[in-house]
């Protein structure tokens, strides 16, 4: 990755001389200390480097992989389902969906109550066994950085914090909602309370 270098002592004056602000703040996170920014650079590696791999291999990219992948694990899971297990929003499903649709790599079916179960076809099913090893090499460079015990560790920190999803949620709808004072700083949120 790379590194942060900065303005010029020109440009930094020229901003200056403009009444931007040019000095660093006295309050700010740092990104190695913050782990929704290292998260978040580290799921925007996998994102874009899988996206790249997945299209040039065939033509679809990480939303339509996972769904994909779900599907194998989920056969005639409906898109709702998908969105649970994958954690996406309704938009994002229903694009990667109807994509996949059309390249009839999955079909669907309907079911009871208008419901609409989704399966992989012959041809989904082959670009789930082209990419799968992919995915998973992708996955052991990331473990190479760490020892097996480091893994089991990270994986069972990273299922425990999915489990704050439904508190993150209850806090940004509280924030929204105008009950918080978001200016004070962290604050005791629904869920703790």
């Amino acid at each position: 990755m790379s590194k942060y270098v900065g303005a010029s002592t020109e440009v930094m004056t020229r901003a200056g001389e403009q009444g931007l602000v040019a000095e660093r703040l006295p309050h700010t996170i740092e990104r190695d200390d913050y782990t929704p920014a290292l998260l978040q650079l580290l799921s925007n590696v996998l994102v874009w480097g899988g996206s790249r791999v997945f299209h040039h291999l065939h033509g679809i990219g990480t939303n339509e992989w996972r769904i994909i992948s779900a599907l194998g694990n989920h056969p005639g899971a409906t898109s709702g389902e998908l969105c649970d297990i994958l954690g996406v929003n309704k938009s994002i499903a229903s694009k990667s969906v109807n994509a996949l649709l059309d390249r009839e790599l999955i079909a669907q079916l309907n079911g009871p109550r208008g419901s609409r179960h989704l399966f992989l076809t012959a041809r989904g099913v082959q670009v789930h066994d082209d990419l799968m090893p992919i995915a998973l090499t992708r996955q052991q460079i990331l473990h190479d950085a760490l020892s097996e015990e480091e893994v089991v560790l990270l994986n069972e920190l990273l299922v425990r914090m999915l489990g704050s999803a439904e508190a993150m949620q209850r806090y940004e709808a509280d924030v929204l909602a105008g009950v918080l004072d978001v200016g004070a700083g962290p604050a005791e949120t629904s869920s703790s309370r």
